[in-house]
């Protein structure tokens, strides 16, 4: 412990962060930005009575590493900020050294961060932004109706056709498909030995598996119910999983390798095998795929828009993406593209007068 309890502030701070519900990774990352700054100060100065100027140093120091771009060196400020936030809560700063890091900044109606309404928001003090950033185009998803009509139907092997599918037609990231447990399909229904009384075709959504590819799961737990198709595609992969591992598949992970040879064959999937499927398909279909998020913007953009299915609200949409936040959701409804070619659909075509005129 050192003389300013530096280390107990942060660690009481990340009991926090778990407490509000952050997940896991978000917590991590915030951890380990709050801990290199708070050791930076053991040498520069009291972290309890620093001033704006102590973090506009602590910026340029940032900015002065090779291994940073703007994008980084902000999500660094953001999390001191937060962290500077909870500690005035809790009387470890005087609220005067907290409020100066943040100002209130109106966010207009329609815009992702002001809502439906418009709201003030508290942001990052000017002096500590970084120059503005462009903002981010849209996310990339699969426009062409006839490419995703060739995704549909792309024959592929069991197990490959069952991934595709689920990535498809559920919008699942793609570390939590990894993290699946074969414990977790119940796409059956639930039953009384599982402890699940739903009883319509359905997946568990979970953030804590113990897994044994790396994979991180992100967003929020919840459970996601199948199409027929997609059930009847896992009923095709298990079977084939049987055929070729027989009674050596002893992992619990839903995806495993099954086309391979070696010590790899029956081992949970790896993510940037998934990744590698995808951009595969992509080929196949003559459309590029640029990984397996641009299936899951798929899945959102249309259910947004109501491409090819019925609109869905964008409370469902959020429930069914395991957003945290509606901000993150509503991405998939501002397309400037998209709305220009509506303004000029909805203007009245130019009526011609073919009558013959007569002198």
């Amino acid at each position: 412990m050192d003389a300013y309890d530096h280390l107990h502030a942060s660690s009481s701070w990340l009991a926090a962060l778990e407490d509000l519900d952050r997940s896991p990774n978000t917590a991590e990352h915030y951890g380990r930005r709050v801990v290199r700054y708070l050791n930076w100060t053991l040498t520069t100065a009291d972290w309890r009575a620093v001033s704006v100027n102590h973090l506009v140093l602590w910026r340029r120091a940032l900015m002065a590493t090779s291994t940073m771009n703007a994008e980084t060196v902000d999500a660094h400020i953001i999390a001191i900020r937060s962290f500077y936030e909870w500690a005035a809560t809790r009387e470890l700063v005087r609220p005067s050294v907290a409020a100066q890091f943040s100002e209130m900044k109106w966010f207009a109606p329609g815009s992702p961060a002001g809502g439906e309404h418009g709201r003030h928001r508290s942001v990052t003090a000017e002096r500590l932004r970084g120059e503005p950033r462009k903002p981010s185009p849209p996310p990339r998803w699969i426009s062409d109706r006839g490419a995703r009509d060739r995704l549909e139907t792309l024959a592929l092997p069991a197990r490959d056709r069952f991934l595709i599918d689920l990535l498809y037609f559920t919008g699942i990231r793609v570390g939590e498909a990894a993290s699946l447990f074969t414990a977790d399909m119940h796409l059956g229904g639930g039953t009384r030995s599982s402890g699940c009384n739903i009883r319509d075709p359905h997946f568990h959504v979970k953030m804590d598996n113990p897994v044994t590819n790396g994979a991180r799961a992100k967003g929020a737990e919840r459970t996601l119910f199948a199409k027929q198709l997609l059930v009847d595609g896992y009923i095709d992969y298990v079977i084939q999983r049987r055929e070729i591992l027989g009674n050596s598949d002893n992992s619990p992970h839903m995806l495993v390798n099954l086309y391979t040879h070696g010590r790899a064959l029956g081992e949970a999937m790896k993510e940037d095998r998934i990744a590698e499927i995808v951009e595969e398909c992509g080929k196949k279909i003559d459309y590029p795929l640029s990984g397996p998020h641009m299936l899951r913007h798929t899945f959102a953009t249309r259910l947004v828009r109501g491409y090819d299915v019925p609109k869905q609200p964008l409370e469902v949409v959020q429930a069914l993406m395991g957003h945290r936040s509606k901000q993150s959701t509503q991405i998939y409804v501002h397309d400037v593209e998209i709305a220009m070619v509506a303004a000029l659909d909805s203007l009245p075509t130019r009526r011609l007068n073919l009558e013959t005129r007569r002198d």
